[in-house]
């Protein structure tokens, strides 16, 4: 697992993951956890938090089921990495970057670049637009950004405001400074010349497909290749050897 950052939305399921990943596996080593510095207090947290339920699970299925061994994670810091990237994970023909992303308040903050077989997958992670995104995408087959729509998210904080809900008026008034807008996403996957752009983490979240028209706005119009919002259940492959991206809903 690589960690972009530390907020709760982008940690909350490591636990689940951890334990299911040893009960139903059997693994016999902790599942590894990347990320940049801080790292450590996340694994060593989900570890203490889950601890107990490890022992009742030993004593319940038995240690060749289970085995303790296997419990919880493990973690790998890397050195914080600057704009232009850094490898921090290379084995089997898998290289993967990680460079420094803008989601200031929330350092350190990091996006990643995966390359195997002549194939390229660039995640932003959270970030606002920054060209350290465009440069580590530079040709890359397929950039995933996140993205957020000011219309959208302004739409909700005068709801809130009406409804009498000022904490979440200034949640909605906060958070487009630390996120990027569709077109600027898809700005910098035009400049970048990657092959396709998916956009995930949607803010707000879209219940219904019709908003994704508002949402992307003239997005479709900057970036003159595929794109799409990301939906739950989907599959992206890159076949090795090709330029094809398939996906699967």
């Amino acid at each position: 697992v690589f960690l972009t950052h530390f907020h709760s939305d982008h940690i909350d399921g490591l636990g689940a993951l951890a334990m299911q990943r040893w009960v139903s596996g059997a693994a016999l080593a902790p599942l590894p956890l990347h990320g940049p510095p801080g790292v450590e207090s996340i694994a060593a947290g989900f570890n203490e938090a889950y601890r107990q339920d490890s022992t009742y699970r030993v004593a319940h299925h038995g240690a060749e089921t289970v085995p303790p061994s296997g419990f919880g994670l493990t973690a790998q810091p890397f050195t914080e990495p600057g704009p232009d990237g850094k490898v921090i994970f290379e084995d089997g023909g898998v290289k993967i970057t990680a460079f420094a992303v803008d989601h200031s308040p929330v350092h350190p903050a990091v996006g990643y670049r995966f390359d195997y077989k002549g194939r390229s997958l660039v995640i932003s992670g959270d970030t606002a637009k920054d060209m350290a995104v465009e440069k580590n995408a530079r040709g890359a087959d397929l950039l995933v950004h996140e993205a957020l729509s000011p219309r959208l998210v302004a739409i909700l904080r005068e709801a809130a405001q009406k409804a009498d809900r000022p904490n979440v008026a200034k949640l909605m008034a906060d958070i487009p400074d630390y996120h990027a807008t569709p077109q600027e996403a898809a700005q910098t996957a035009q400049t970048a010349k990657v092959g396709a752009l998916m956009l995930t983490h949607m803010v707000p979240p879209l219940r219904m497909r019709a908003l994704e028209g508002p949402f992307l706005g003239n997005a479709r119009r900057i970036f003159d290749g595929p794109l799409w919002v990301a939906r739950d259940g989907d599959v992206v492959s890159l076949p090795a050897g090709g330029k094809d991206i398939d996906l699967r809903r």
